[in-house]
């Protein structure tokens, strides 16, 4: 070869390791990206088929979660068996299988209704078939291409882990673009052709980078091992690598829980702890940490006695002051145990097998706070059980660099406090858990109410005492929402004025304390629907609230999600759908879609009437039901009804309520009561492919 040549052949290798970092990280930072967009795009296309119960979401949770491992263990398949050439060519035929046969992502043919048995199996084929093959592709691509830039001669090919850091703000911005960006302005079948083609974008940059990686000359060996004999991994360093993974991923779906149940009930609050959660990956995997892991090691101890320091007082913390602690504390708790789990790296010749481990700490994390946490605690203890697990991931316990006496002091004392919350909790009569959330029973302080709150929402209250404090006995008044007079009861009214004084058949989505059940009266035939089997649960034992037992005792309820069990009602035989489910942060959208409503109205009579209740603190939702009900050519009253103090020392709540009709003359509102016709102009309508959570939030904020 001349001189000439060589020279040739020297820029052209020189190119090619100059565009070797770009390529890699921009190709990690596109499938991540892709792995995390696909989740709330298809759960958005499920929902309306399969509504919100628990054994849809925990069946989504856990084949998420299994072909996540899966992708991880194929990628580890890969790299230790085979040579990066025919890894590549392996890799490279599932990602354009996948394009040829199973994009643009849609709901399978053949999965159109849920059965009535054997649903978990088929929800596990709805899944597979659906999206089962794009999302194992693309969930092996994070180890996979950081093995192959590890052969790619690279200067820092040696420690590629710092890659995992493209991967995780990959992930962040398609979580945080979907609710703000994406939802509000592309329709179902867009996102769906924007995923395709950012696909093909990907198989196109995994073919670079695999180019890229054989180009070098070093992958004629076939696996890494062959370059150099690699570090044994031993049971004790895995187990080490799941501990450390488990704790903070766990810890991340404790604390969104805690923070939203007790200190703020703000929309898109897990936005937050999951920054927090991914940004301590994207500083603990650089070669030189922002955050020194000492610092971290410091303030754990400092935030935790903060916190410990704050909790007696937290009624006179703000929940600016709360919020920032428990954040803080979840933080830096995490960034220790992620830091122990970096120190522990292996070499790079075994880093598909440590990601491997580290996502199967993780699952399990996730799995025990998103599952069995609930079925097993009345309250969110698991946050506090993890926060002491923390402790144990501090390098005094894992590394032994502690005295035989001081650490074992220290896991004794860990392991006390965790049995002593544990007993606690399972003591706890005040509160009752589910896969929706914590609902707790309280009493005012001066004894007189007793209310139902799930998170910081009030759901209902009763009065146990009047106001010389004697006990009431007669039949128990409606308050909180549904106080007679309230909005609720006077839109009840007005269908009832309009029919000739009763209702027939009626539907009521939603229980609470099901205080709407002493707003019956005689001859009507109302019906309840409700998603949680633990609220109704509550409303009809009248050790806690008496509404049911003595106002409908014998009223049915149906339990599971709305959008569903309202199907088997008789078509034309409802005079009222009251639907009651949008005063908490997190709202049903599809309870409220074109399609929702085109539903309700198949069941109604010719004069029958939809009330919606949208009392909402951090929404506006009477333009969405307007634009959406105008949609079926149908009239929208809202509720124009003030606050005034003597009703709230009764426990008498302002609603805001929304009344639906096809005519006019399907209400008679009574004279002095205050409704105004609601257009909706300047809102688009919502619908099962599209909806538009943030436009209804910053309305609320400008108003």
């Amino acid at each position: 070869m001349d001189a000439s040549a060589a020279q040739t052949v020297d820029r052209l290798h020189a190119r090619r390791v100059a565009a070797t970092l770009p390529v890699y990280i921009a190709t990690i930072f596109v499938s991540a990206f892709l792995l995390f967009g696909i989740q709330p795009m298809f759960a958005k296309m499920v929902l309306p088929k399969l509504g919100g119960s628990p054994g849809v979401w925990s069946v989504a949770m856990v084949f998420f979660q299994a072909v996540l491992l899966a992708g991880y263990g194929y990628a580890h398949l890969l790299v230790s068996r085979l040579s990066l050439r025919r890894a590549a060519l392996i890799h490279l035929a599932l990602m354009m299988t996948v394009l040829a046969i199973s994009l643009p992502i849609h709901i399978a043919a053949g999965f159109e209704r849920p059965p009535q048995e054997g649903e978990v199996t088929w929800l596990i084929g709805l899944f597979a078939a659906s999206v089962g093959l794009p999302f194992f592709a693309v969930s092996a691509n994070g180890p996979l291409l950081q093995a192959w830039f590890a052969r790619s001669g690279h200067s820092h090919a040696a420690d590629p882990y710092f890659l995992y850091a493209a991967s995780n703000i990959g992930s962040f911005l398609a979580l945080i673009a979907y609710p703000f960006v994406v939802e509000p302005l592309l329709p179902l079948a867009m996102q769906a052709s924007a995923w395709t083609w950012s696909f093909a974008l990907l198989l196109a940059g995994i073919a670079g980078c695999a180019g890229l990686a054989i180009g070098t000359g070093r992958m004629d060996a076939s696996t890494p091992a062959a370059a150099a004999p690699a570090v044994p991994v031993t049971h004790a360093q895995r187990f080490g690598w799941v501990a450390l993974a488990f704790v903070p991923s766990g810890l991340l779906v404790a604390v969104t829980a805690h923070v939203s149940t007790d200190v703020a009930a703000v929309p898109l609050l897990w936005v937050v702890p999951l920054a927090l959660f991914l940004l301590t990956f994207v500083i603990v995997f650089q070669r030189r940490p922002i955050l020194p892991h000492r610092w971290m090691l410091r303030l754990q101890i400092v935030l935790m006695l903060g916190v410990l320091a704050a909790f007696p007082f937290k009624s006179w913390v703000g929940w600016g002051l709360s919020l920032a602690l428990h954040l803080g504390l979840f933080f830096v708790t995490a960034m220790v145990a992620h830091g122990e789990l970096v120190k522990r790296r292996p070499d790079a010749s075994r880093l598909t097998e440590f990601y491997l481990w580290m996502s199967f700490g993780g699952v399990l994390g996730g799995l025990f706070c998103g599952l069995l946490a609930p079925m097993l605690f009345n309250a969110v203890i698991e946050y506090p059980i993890l926060v002491m697990a923390g402790l144990l991931c501090r390098p005094e316990v894992i590394a032994g660099r502690a005295k035989g006496a001081v650490k074992l002091y220290l896991v004794s004392a860990t392991a006390s406090v965790m049995i002593f919350l544990v007993i606690s909790d399972w003591q706890r009569t005040d509160s009752i858990r589910s896969f929706f959330g914590i609902n707790r029973v309280s009493e005012t302080e001066d004894g007189r109410f007793r209310k139902l709150t799930h998170g910081t929402t009030v759901h209902g209250v009763q009065r146990l005492r009047n106001d010389d404090g004697s006990m009431v006995t007669s039949r128990p008044e409606p308050l909180s929402y549904y106080f007679t007079g309230g909005a609720i009861a006077d839109g009840i009214d007005a269908v009832r004025r309009a029919r000739g004084g009763r209702l027939g058949k009626v539907a009521s989505v939603g229980v609470g304390t099901g205080s709407l059940a002493c707003q019956i009266r005689p001859g009507e035939d109302w019906s309840f629907y409700e998603i949680d089997a633990r609220v109704v649960s509550l409303a009809t034992d009248p050790a806690r609230f008496s509404f049911i037992s003595q106002c409908a005792p014998h009223a049915p309820f149906v339990i599971g999600d709305a959008r569903l069990t309202l199907t088997d009602a008789a078509p034309g035989s409802l005079d009222l759908i009251v639907v009651d489910a949008f005063s908490s942060d997190a709202i049903p959208i599809h309870l409220l879609t074109r399609e929702a409503i085109g539903l309700y109205l198949s069941k109604l009579t010719p004069n029958g009437a939809l009330l919606f209740h949208i009392s909402n603190r951090n929404m506006d939702l009477a333009p969405v039901v307007a634009a959406t009900a105008r949609e079926h050519g149908l009239i929208t009253w809202i509720s124009q009804y003030r606050q005034t103090q003597e009703l709230a020392d009764q426990h008498k709540f302002l609603s805001l309520v929304a009344m639906v009709v096809r005519d006019q003359a399907d209400l008679r509102f009574a004279a002095g009561e205050r409704w105004r016709v609601e257009q909706g102009g300047g809102t688009r309508p919502w619908r099962d492919d599209y909806s538009d959570v943030i436009g209804a939030i910053w309305r609320k904020l400008s108003r």
